[in-house]
């Protein structure tokens, strides 16, 4: 319950800053009718949190170690801007921490991808800044270790193949986002930006459905309500061009 009330405040908290990068659009645009475009590719790295407190709650009363509640971010994505308009794509490799005990080990996995709806509402010499609405899928996958049955014997899993169970689950997601870039060691000039780029995002993964975890194909009856929603921040590297027209 903690855990949703802070989701659910952390979500609130990023619409009022979509409210309030639109209305630097607004003011923008009434300003001046210059207009951005270009492109950018790039590599992310940084923290997702997931959503896992029910499925925890399963591990802890059988005496399975909880799996950790973040998770590294590794992916990639780019972007083609067009009179301030945004159109790209992403995708995102997630790592969890292992845990466990005397009798258990667990780890986790995830990935998805998005294809990014978004908009420059603020364009500088060297900086830009814009909200992304992401559409997408992705899944998770969970693994639990019996250490009472590892071996070095080739011959034993042969005899007893039944050491370690992973268990899957996946849907559809959003992704709400704000996001800068500055460019460094770039090429300036009064219309045009370019070079290499570091920044930032920051946003929150919201699962738009609500998938049964699954064995081997089967889908698990009681599995507890679990999903790839949370928050995360990203160190953004890469490259690309930023111009402006009338």
């Amino acid at each position: 319950m903690k855990n949703q009330i802070f989701y659910g405040k952390f979500l609130s908290l990023l619409f009022v800053l979509f409210f309030v990068a639109s209305q630097i659009a607004s003011a923008q645009e009434s300003k001046a009718k210059n207009h951005v475009y270009g492109g950018v590719g790039y590599f992310m790295i940084g923290y997702s949190g997931l959503q896992i407190s029910e499925l925890n709650e399963s591990f802890k009363s059988a005496g399975i170690p909880e799996l950790s509640t973040g998770s590294i971010s590794i992916g990639g994505g780019g972007h083609y801007i067009y009179k301030n308009f945004i159109l790209g794509g992403e995708g995102h490799g997630l790592l969890g921490a292992t845990s466990e005990n005397t009798d258990y080990k667990t780890s986790h996995s995830a990935g998805y991808g998005f294809f990014n709806l978004g908009y420059v509402v603020f364009q500088g010499k060297s900086i830009n800044l814009y909200p992304i609405l992401g559409f997408g899928g992705g899944g998770m996958t969970v693994s639990v270790t019996d250490k009472s049955k590892l071996t070095n014997s080739f011959d034993d899993i042969l005899q007893d193949p039944a050491r370690e169970s992973y268990i899957t689950s996946g849907g559809f997601l959003l992704n709400l986002s704000l996001g800068s870039d500055y460019f460094f060691a770039a090429s300036k000039s009064d219309k045009y930006t370019g070079g290499f780029l570091v920044g930032i995002k920051a946003g929150y993964i919201l699962n738009i459905t609500s998938n049964d975890w699954c064995f081997n194909g089967n889908q698990l009856n009681n599995s507890p309500n679990t999903g790839l929603s949370g928050p995360y921040v990203r160190i953004v590297i890469g490259g690309g061009g930023i111009g402006i027209s009338n």
